[in-house]
């Protein structure tokens, strides 16, 4: 420690830190979020759904399907139910997240040709449950299906090789792409990563903003114009700061992903840093107005984090465009820029897209910072006005 801090008051060192709050804020808060997510969301492979069978058959037929199930390392079968109010039971606590209902004389349907049915019980409140469920469930009768026809093909006059030809006249090969494992991991810390972004650079920057604010309203009436008017060039540059600890940090936050659980990162790493520079431009235009608005960093601050969720949700990463209600995403675009950042970061992370294919999401967001920075800074400048007549 330099000898120049030891002879720092208590006071002085908390002064000194709230100057560099912000910064702090911009630079570390995305990465210990990251960390935490990353941490939690990490198995890409939905493994080991525990789900129930009831067997109401009983039959040799039976327990051979049932037998298919046990060796899935997507699904954790048990056995345990007697009755189909047992297996609601257990969906409703959440203690099973599936089940499978094989009827009575389902091996005597099968074997009969009459059309064997079993039901499939999912609990859908989690979609990535019951979406791996389902493809479970489907892979392993569809086998087991295919089977049964070879069976009986190959007990008439078609040898095994012809029968299985017969079988697989036409076949389905899918390729699930970009998000393979129908897993969290994949699906979510893209569009965490652009909401820590945005996040932290709100946190940090409107605070920065009230204080200033305030600090004019304080002033003597008296003083001149010079002396009294915002330093623009400070709020640039201490902006523009903010900006560049944002893109480090995001970058941190890429290699952080892609170094402990393997994250892919398909696209080129300076389109992203091109984006979120002109991101945090149209943030800034928002930060303004917000802070034009609140006379205290609390209650700035309090709706700063009040706006996590609903531009998360609304930003098209969710739920997307084309299924909003009519003209809902116009109106989202033209008051919030998330929308032009986190589509185009998920693209660029997880598929490679190029600049060319994302050019008007970034002529968007940058049309967005034209418009919004001069009314942010109209708004601040008038609210800054207002003020000093009023405490003058």
């Amino acid at each position: 420690m330099s000898e120049k801090a030891k002879k720092m008051t208590l006071a002085e060192k908390k002064e000194k830190f709230m100057e560099i709050k912000p910064y702090l804020i911009v630079l570390l808060i995305p990465i210990a979020f990251t960390l935490l997510f990353g941490g939690l969301f990490s198995p890409i492979f939905a493994q080991n759904i525990p789900i129930e069978i009831l067997d109401m058959d009983q039959s040799a037929t039976s327990r051979e399907v049932i037998d298919n199930f046990y060796d899935s390392p997507t699904l954790s079968v048990k056995e345990d139910v007697s009755s189909v109010d047992e297996i609601k039971e257990k969906l409703l606590t959440g203690e099973i997240h599936g089940a499978i209902i094989i009827p009575q004389d389902f091996g005597k349907d099968l074997n009969g040709k009459k059309g064997a049915k079993a039901v499939v019980l999912m609990d859908n409140s989690n979609f990535m449950y019951g979406n791996n469920v389902m493809s479970a469930v489907n892979t392993i009768f569809e086998t087991v299906n295919a089977g049964v026809q070879l069976k009986y093909l190959e007990a008439g006059s078609l040898v095994p090789y012809q029968a299985e030809q017969s079988v697989y006249t036409l076949n389905l090969v899918d390729r699930i792409m970009y998000n393979p494992q129908l897993g969290y991991f994949y699906y979510l810390l893209p569009g965490l990563l652009a909401i820590f972004a945005q996040q932290a650079f709100l946190a940090a920057g409107v605070p920065i903003l009230v204080e200033e604010k305030k600090r004019l309203k304080d002033l003597p009436m008296k003083l001149s114009r010079q002396f009294i008017r915002v330093d623009l060039s400070l709020m640039v540059r201490r902006f523009m700061l903010l900006t560049g600890l944002s893109i480090i940090s995001t970058m941190i936050c890429l290699r952080l992903i892609i170094k402990i659980w393997g994250f892919p990162m398909e696209g080129n790493i300076f389109v992203l840093i091109l984006f979120e520079t002109v991101f945090l431009g149209a943030v800034t235009g928002m930060a303004l107005v917000i802070a034009s608005i609140f006379e205290e960093v609390a209650h700035a601050a309090q709706f700063t984090m009040f706006l996590t969720i609903p531009t998360f949700l609304s930003c098209g990463f969710a739920w997307p465009e084309y299924m909003m209600a009519p003209g809902f995403a116009a109106v989202i675009k033209a008051i919030w820029p998330l929308y032009y950042y986190v589509l185009p970061v998920k693209n660029i992370i997880l598929k490679g897209t190029g600049l060319e294919l994302l050019k008007p999401y970034l002529v968007g967001c940058a049309l967005f910072a034209a418009v919004w920075i001069p009314i942010g800074l109209l708004l601040f400048g008038r609210k800054v006005k207002i003020i000093r007549e009023l405490h003058g």
